[in-house]
């Protein structure tokens, strides 16, 4: 089992191949230790396997004939030992439940520029509505509008306002976001992908879903498999404190291509040797239907949390003193979007 390289080491090196295959090989020692027969991920593996016979109804039968003989003997039982699909029912309705929760995706500017627009147009209302008599006779006596927008809109409260603002005014940059956000979950079908999301959370308390880009699609939202998720621990239900998460998954060469374009012949030539079940150590524990395709290799995607440099920041006094002073640490996530190594099952 790997440990995990050093938080403290300069960002050039953080951000090397190095640094990132360092600690692709400690989450797979972490996760996939070749001593142990049952690692890490074939015991979730197992487990999420289970929950989901047991949501279909398709469960293992063996622990009830178990309570059920008499040192092991059935034969005196004459009965239909296929399990009743009861909780499959009680799951669509919970799964149909949370998707039935209709909502939009609503956009607001948050710039100076987006908010000091919002205020003018916000301002003009409000005179409006304050001088909303004086208005009105000066445009009936003398045929003048003063009014910046159109009177029969204009909010009678401050409730009515607010809702105004909520619910009408929409700058076009805001129009523009949210047109593309609905574009961009359409096109990578997301109500099907929140569906499947909304199963897994039902069946196995735990749901998955990543955003990734790639120069041929672009921007995608993908499905996760929980049972190929890898994560650090964490006491949290939100996993609010891991540092690292990835995602373990078998896909075909010509897909590999797609995603990292800039691998070579040479390249792609010995990841296909390493994804191989052939040449797999694990191989010989366990059997695979596809163990002779060569065109699937089993990579490892994961983010690592850890902090980038110091900063620091130049003061000036009056007195033309110039300081350097030592700003907090900022913390951030780097991805570290790294094809590291095709994992040895």
């Amino acid at each position: 089992m790997r440990n995990f390289p050093s938080q403290v080491v300069s960002d050039a090196e953080k951000i090397s191949y190095e640094y990132g295959l360092k600690v692709a090989q400690a989450i797979e020692g972490e996760w996939f230790d070749e001593e142990n027969q049952s690692t890490r991920h074939s015991q979730s593996k197992n487990d999420f396997h289970n929950l989901r016979l047991y949501a279909r109804g398709e469960q293992s039968i063996q622990k009830y004939k178990d309570e059920l003989s008499i040192n092991g003997d059935l034969s005196y039982l004459n009965l239909d030992w296929k399990p009743v699909p009861i909780i499959s029912k009680f799951v669509d309705i919970v799964v149909n439940g949370m998707s039935d929760r209709v909502y939009d995706v609503k956009a607001y500017s948050q710039d100076p520029y987006g908010v000091s627009k919002r205020t003018e147009y916000m301002g003009k209302i409000m005179e409006d509505m304050r001088s909303k008599d004086l208005k009105s006779f000066v445009k009936e006596k003398f045929g003048l509008d003063l009014f910046n927008g159109d009177v029969s809109l204009l909010p009678d409260s401050q409730e009515e306002l607010d809702l105004h603002m909520q619910l009408n005014y929409k700058q076009a940059v805001e129009i523009a976001e949210e047109q593309a956000l609905n574009v961009l979950m359409t096109g990578n079908r997301y109500e099907l992908t929140k569906k499947r999301f909304y199963y897994d959370l039902t069946v196995l308390g735990i749901g998955a879903v990543k955003t990734s880009f790639n120069t041929s699609e672009g921007v995608t939202i993908e499905y996760v498999d929980p049972a190929n998720l890898v994560y650090s621990h964490t006491d949290s239900p939100y996993f609010e404190d891991i540092y690292y998460v990835g995602e373990v998954k078998t896909i075909p060469i010509n897909e590999l291509i797609k995603q990292f374009p800039h691998l070579s012949a040479g390249d792609l030539e010995e990841i296909s040797k390493k994804g191989n079940y052939n040449t797999n150590k694990r191989n010989k524990k366990r059997n695979y239907e596809d163990n002779n395709d060569k065109n699937k290799v089993d990579i490892l995607y994961f983010n690592y949390k850890t902090y980038m440099s110091e900063v620091y920041k130049l003061k000036e006094s009056a007195v033309v003193e110039r300081k350097l002073l030592k700003k907090m640490i900022v913390s951030t996530q780097k991805t570290m979007k790294i094809l590291a190594k095709s994992l040895e099952k």
